[in-house]
C-alpha cells in the first residue's frame, strides 16, 4: 500500500454535552427500535445513566446508580427490545473498592411504553470493572462475563477472578443468576484487568461461541471455552508492556482490540499499554506464520511493535491511554484503530491508526480530535453508510479530572460512500 494513495481521515465535530460533572463510559446502540445508533453515557460520580437519542440528541434519564463502572447491552428477556447489563457499587478506587459492592444488574428497556426502566439481579463481585453479553460456553441462553480490576481492597496485585453469570428460564422471578468462577486455567492467573474485547475468535474452527481477549497485568490473554473437551482455555499472546513497573507500579496491557486486513479477520491486536498507559503498542503475526493463521489467533507467534509513547507517567504512575478500538472508517474492508486519550494537552484526543505494512508493524497515524476521550462509541450515527463515533471526556476522581469533559460525536466525512 502506498502511502500517497491513503485518504486522510476527516471527522465533523458535533457536540451534544459539554461542562458534565462526571464522565466515564459511552456506549451506541439502538434503545428504541428506529434503526438508528443512541448513545449512552455516564460517570461515576453522579451515576446517573442517560440515554441521548439520535438525531437530536434529547436527554433521557433512564437509571441513577452509585458508582456505575462498565456496562454492555443485549435483548435480555427476548422482546426485540435492547436493554442493558451494568454494574455499580464499585467504590472510590480501586484500591478502595467496596467489599460488597459490584453488584451487575440488567436494565429492562420499556419500549414503546412509558414505563421506566427497571433494574433486575443478576449477581455481584468485589471491584467489578468490566462485562461482556455474549455464549461463551454454549448458545441457547445468553451469559454475562464479568471481570472485576482486582480482587480485594487494598491489594492491588491480588489475583483478579473471572466469573460467569448465565441467563436463568425466568429473568423476571429468578433472584440472581447462575454463578460459574473461572479460575487457573491452563495455570493462568489474571492481576489488574482493565480491558476486555469479544469476538467469535474461534469461528476458523467452527465455533460460534464469544471468546475474550484481555488485558491484564498478565499483557494480552485469549479466554476461551472449548466445547470439544468441554473446558475453559487460557493463551497468552503477549506480555505487554514491562519497562515502566518500576516507575509506574504497573505492567502488562490496559486494552485491547483485534482488526482485520486484507482477508485475515485477525491481522492485528492493537492495545493500550500498561494500565491507565502512555504506550500504544500492535501485535502481528510473525514472519514464521502459516496460512492456517488467517482468521485465528493460533498457528503464529505475535511480534510486539511499539507505535507511540504519549508523554511520561504522571507522579501517581498513571498514563494518558485508556480505550482502544478497531473498525472500517475508511471504507477500504481493513480495520483501522482509534485510541482514547483522556489528557491533559498535548496527550489528549482521538488518535486514528492505518496499517500500511502489517507484516512490518507499520502503521500511519492522524489527530482526529482533541476532546478528553475515556472512550469510544462507534455506529454509523447519520445513516450514510461510513462509520463515526462519539467519545465522553474522563473525568473521575481519584484518578483525573479533565477541564471540561464533554460528549462528543465525530461525523466520517472522508470515507467514500
Amino acid at each position: 500500500m502506498q502511502t500517497d494513495k491513503l485518504l486522510q481521515p476527516y471527522f465533523e465535530r458535533q457536540l451534544v454535552e459539554d461542562r458534565r460533572l462526571d464522565g466515564y463510559w459511552i456506549e451506541a446502540f439502538d434503545i428504541n427500535n428506529d434503526s438508528k445508533p443512541d448513545i449512552v453515557g455516564y460517570g461515576l460520580n453522579l451515576g446517573e445513566v442517560t440515554w441521548y437519542q439520535n438525531p437530536d440528541w434529547k436527554k433521557t434519564n433512564i437509571a441513577k446508580f452509585f458508582g456505575p463502572v462498565g456496562m454492555h447491552y443485549a435483548d435480555i428477556n427476548g422482546d426485540g427490545w435492547t436493554d442493558i447489563v451494568i454494574c455499580y457499587q464499585y467504590g472510590q478506587t480501586m484500591i478502595n473498592c467496596d467489599p460488597t459492592g459490584g453488584k451487575i444488574v440488567w436494565l429492562e428497556n420499556p419500549g414503546s411504553s412509558q414505563r421506566d426502566w427497571v433494574a433486575r439481579y443478576i449477581g455481584r463481585a468485589t471491584a467489578m470493572h468490566r462485562l461482556k453479553v455474549g455464549y461463551f460456553t454454549q448458545d441457547k441462553k445468553l451469559q454475562v462475563l464479568a471481570l472485576p480490576i482486582v480482587g480485594a481492597p487494598n491489594s492491588v496485585h491480588s489475583i483478579t477472578p473471572i466469573l460467569l453469570f448465565t441467563q436463568p428460564d425466568d429473568v423476571y422471578g429468578a433472584s440472581e443468576w447462575e454463578r460459574e468462577e473461572i479460575e487457573n486455567i491452563d495455570n493462568v492467573v489474571y492481576h489488574v484487568i482493565h480491558g476486555v474485547s469479544i469476538k467469535k475468535y474461534r469461528s476458523k474452527l467452527g465455533s460460534n461461541l464469544d471468546s475474550a481477549l484481555i488485558a491484564s497485568e498478565e499483557g494480552i490473554t485469549w479466554l476461551y471455552f472449548a466445547p470439544e473437551d468441554g473446558k475453559w482455555h487460557s493463551k497468552q499472546l503477549g506480555t505487554g508492556e514491562m519497562c515502566q513497573v518500576s516507575k509506574t507500579g504497573f505492567k502488562g496491557s490496559g486494552d485491547v482490540d483485534a482488526g482485520k486486513v486484507g482477508a485475515d479477520s485477525l491481522a492485528y491486536i492493537a492495545a493500550v499499554e500498561p494500565f491507565h498507559g502512555n504506550t500504544v503498542a500492535v501485535y502481528c503475526k510473525d514472519s514464521i506464520s502459516s496460512e492456517d493463521s488467517d482468521c485465528s489467533l493460533t498457528g503464529c507467534g505475535w511480534q510486539r511493535v511499539v507505535l507511540d509513547v504519549y508523554g511520561d507517567p504522571n507522579p501517581i504512575g498513571e498514563g494518558t491511554g485508556h480505550f482502544v478500538v478497531c473498525a472500517d472508517f475508511d471504507n477500504d474492508g481493513d480495520d483501522e484503530f482509534l485510541v482514547a486519550l483522556r489528557g491533559p494537552e498535548p496527550w489528549q484526543g482521538v488518535f486514528y491508526y492505518k496499517a500500511i505494512d502489517i507484516q512490518k508493524g507499520a502503521f500511519v497515524k492522524w489527530r482526529v480530535s482533541s476532546d478528553s476521550a475515556a472512550r469510544i462509541a462507534v455506529g454509523d450515527f447519520d445513516g450514510d453508510g461510513r462509520l463515526d463515533f462519539a467519545t465522553i471526556g474522563y473525568s473521575v476522581q481519584g484518578y483525573y479530572c479533565a477541564e471540561n469533559p464533554s460528549i462528543v460525536v465525530f461525523y466520517n466525512k472522508f470515507a467514500p460512500i
